[in-house]
C-alpha cells in the first residue's frame, strides 16, 4: 500500500497545469490533499484522469462537486479555478461525509456512446452502465391495477375504476400494493460504474449494463462517473471546434447587446422565457453575468415555484435577498452559527434535502439571532434546487460562447442549432429563425408567409387583443396553489410575445392562441396578462379568417 507522500506524488505526476503561486493556492492544495488522502480517494481521481486521457481528442466539461476542486483543476479534469471563483473546499469534499465526490463529465451529445465504448474497451469486464429502477407512482399504479382486473385498451387520462368496469375496492388494494415497487429497469442516462477486479459475466448484460442503480453503487462504495450528453456543446463545437470555452473573450459588445435585448433563441440552455427576461433585466456585459443568470434561473431541475419567477421583479433588492449559489448558503450558515465550512455544508445539505431533524438542530443553534427570519427564508429556497458555483460557471461560459457565435457568426450558429439541438420551443421556431438567415430548412408554412391574422392590437390604454402561433408553453402551480400558464407566441417573423393565463390552459390542443389582456411592464420586458384566451388548430383558424374575409 502506498504511503501518503507516495499518493500525493502520484497525483502531482498527473497534473496538467502548473501550480499557481500564492499562499491561497498552496494552502488550498494542502487542504485538498489532506482530504483526498484521509478519505482514500487517490485512486478515484487517478481513474478519472485515465478516462480524460482516453478522450483528449474530444471537448469535455466537468460539473458536479469535482468541479469545485483545485486538485481536479490542476489534473485537467475541470477548467474551473476554485480560487478565482471563490468556491469553498467544503463544496468539493467534506470529511463529515464519506461519499465520493460527484463527477459529471459532459461531452458532445453525439459522442456520448463513443466515450462509453472507449471505457468498456479499455477496462473490459470491469466497467458497466448503471441501471435505473422505474417504480410505480400514483398514476402508473392505478393503470396497472385496472389492467390486472381486466381493463383493456388505452385508458383515458382521468379514468375511474367504475368507468372501466373493474371493482374499485379490489383495484385500490392492488394500487396500494404496487406503490413504490419496481415497475421496469432502464439504462441510466450516463452513469458508468468501475470495479477494481473482473466481474462474473453473469452480472453484466451483453450491452454492458449492470443491475445496480446509483444508490446501490453509492452504498457499496464503488467508483461511479457520469458520462453525459450536452447538445449545447455539440452546437458550439460544430460552429468552432478549435476555441475552448475558457478562451472566449470575457467581454464583447455584440454578444452583450444580443443578450441584453433577449435575442437568445437557439442559445442552448440560455433561451427559456425566464432567461430571456432575466437577461433583459440585468443587461449582461460579460461572461460573469451569464454565470450569475444561470444560477438565478437554474436551467436544470427546479420547482414550479422557482420556474414561476419568469415574470417576477428582478430588482436589485430581490437579487440581494436571494441565494444565487449553493456556496453562498455555506457562508451564511457558517457566519450565523459560528461553525466551520464543513459543518455549515452539512446544514446546507439538510435544507436542500428537507432533512427536518437537521434543520431543527440549525434553528436551535441560531437561538435569537437577529438574522434568523432572513436566513431561514433564504435557506428554504434550497429545497427547490441550489446550483453550485462551479456548475454555473461551466453552463454560463457555454451560454456566453453560444451568444458570441450567434452575434458574430449567425449562419453557422443556426446550421449547428438545426443539426444538434432540441430546445423547449416548437420546431417551427428554430426552422423559421434559420430560414430568416437564408438557410434552407425542411418544408413548412414559414416558407410561404407568416400565419395571417396574428399580432397585437391596442384596444384602450394598456388593454390589447392578440393572436399568435404557439412557440413555447408551460403550466405551473404557483403561490397559494394557484395555476398559471406561461405562453410564448409568435406574431410575425422574429417577433414574439409572452402571455400569462391565470389558470391551466390546454395549449397542446391547438396551434393559435387568441385573446385579450393587459400589457405589463417590468425590468425591460413586456408581457400580456390575459383575462380570456381561446385556442384554435391551424385548420380552425384559417376557416375563421375566411369567415371574416381576412386573406
Amino acid at each position: 500500500m502506498a504511503t501518503d507522500l507516495e499518493n500525493i506524488q502520484r497525483l502531482l505526476d498527473r497534473f496538467k497545469r502548473p501550480i499557481p503561486s500564492g499562499d491561497n493556492y498552496h494552502n488550498r492544495l494542502a487542504e485538498e490533499f489532506e482530504l483526498i488522502i484521509n478519505q482514500r480517494f487517490t485512486d478515484y481521481f487517478l481513474q478519472i484522469c485515465d478516462i480524460i486521457d482516453l478522450t483528449t481528442d474530444l471537448t469535455h466539461m466537468t460539473r458536479g462537486s469535482a468541479g469545485s476542486s483545485l486538485v481536479c483543476y490542476l489534473l485537467g479534469i475541470t477548467d474551473v479555478d476554485p480560487i478565482k471563483w471563490n468556491i469553498p473546499v467544503a463544496r468539493f469534499m467534506n470529511p463529515l461525509r464519506d461519499d465520493l465526490p460527484d463527477v459529471d463529465i459532459d461531452f458532445e451529445h453525439h459522442r456520448q456512446t463513443e466515450v462509453m465504448e472507449r471505457i468498456f474497451k479499455k477496462w473490459p469486464g470491469k466497467t458497466a452502465r448503471l441501471s435505473n429502477y422505474v417504480t410505480y407512482k400514483e398514476k402508473s399504479a392505478r393503470r396497472e391495477a385496472a389492467k390486472r382486473l381486466g381493463a383493456t385498451g388505452n385508458l383515458p387520462r382521468n379514468f375511474t375504476y367504475e368507468n372501466v368496469g373493474v371493482d374499485p375496492k379490489e383495484a385500490k388494494r392492488i394500487e396500494r400494493k404496487l406503490m413504490g415497487k419496481k415497475r421496469a429497469i432502464s439504462k441510466h442516462c450516463g452513469g458508468v460504474v468501475m470495479f477494481t477486479r473482473q466481474l462474473p459475466k453473469s452480472l453484466i448484460s451483453q450491452d454492458n449494463q449492470i443491475l445496480l442503480d446509483k444508490h446501490e453503487v453509492e452504498d457499496l462504495e464503488h467508483l461511479k462517473v457520469d458520462i453525459l450528453a450536452n447538445r449545447g456543446l455539440s452546437q458550439l463545437m460544430e460552429i468552432d471546434p478549435h476555441t475552448p470555452l475558457t478562451e472566449y473573450p470575457e467581454t464583447d459588445e455584440l454578444a452583450s447587446a444580443l443578450l441584453s435585448r433577449g435575442d437568445v433563441l437557439g442559445v442552448t440552455q440560455g433561451e427559456s422565457p425566464a432567461m430571456r427576461r432575466l437577461f433583459r433585466a440585468i443587461q449582461p456585459t460579460s461572461v460573469y453575468d451569464c454565470v450569475f443568470a444561470t444560477a438565478m434561473i437554474r436551467p436544470v431541475a427546479m420547482s414550479g415555484r422557482q420556474k414561476a419567477a419568469m415574470f417576477q421583479d428582478w430588482s436589485q433588492e430581490v437579487v440581494q435577498d436571494s441565494i444565487v449559489f449553493e456556496d453562498d448558503a455555506i457562508d451564511i450558515i457558517s457566519n450565523i452559527i459560528g461553525v466551520d465550512m464543513y459543518e455549515a455544508d452539512m446544514y446546507r445539505r439538510a435544507f436542500a434535502k428537507k432533512n427536518d431533524e437537521k434543520i431543527l438542530e440549525f434553528v436551535e443553534r441560531m437561538g435569537n439571532n437577529p438574522r434568523k427570519a432572513e436566513a431561514m427564508a433564504a435557506l428554504q429556497e434550497l429545497s427547490g434546487f441550489g446550483l453550485c458555483r462551479a456548475h454555473a460557471v461551466n453552463l454560463g461560459r457555454l451560454i456566453w460562447a453560444l451568444a458570441y457565435q450567434k452575434a458574430h457568426n449567425p449562419e453557422a450558429f443556426w446550421r449547428a442549432n438545426l443539426k444538434h439541438c432540441q430546445g423547449s420551443y416548437k420546431q417551427w421556431v428554430y426552422q423559421c429563425e434559420a430560414h430568416r438567415k437564408g438557410i434552407d430548412t425542411k418544408p413548412g408554412w414559414w416558407q410561404h408567409g407568416f400565419i395571417k391574422g396574428c399580432g397585437v392590437k391596442q384596444q384602450w390604454l394598456e388593454r390589447v387583443s392578440f393572436a399568435g402561433v404557439i412557440a413555447n408553453g408551460r403550466v405551473f402551480r404557483g403561490k397559494g396553489n394557484r395555476w398559471v400558464t406561461f405562453l410564448t407566441l409568435g406574431t410575425n417573423y422574429g417577433e414574439y410575445i409572452d402571455v400569462t393565463i391565470q389558470r391551466p390552459f390546454a395549449y397542446r390542443d391547438g396551434d393559435v392562441v387568441v385573446g385579450s389582456g393587459q400589457i405589463k411592464h417590468s425590468n425591460n420586458s413586456d408581457y400580456i396578462q390575459s383575462t380570456d384566451s381561446k385556442i384554435y388548430t391551424l385548420q380552425e383558424w384559417n376557416k375563421k379568417l375566411q369567415e371574416n374575409n381576412i386573406c
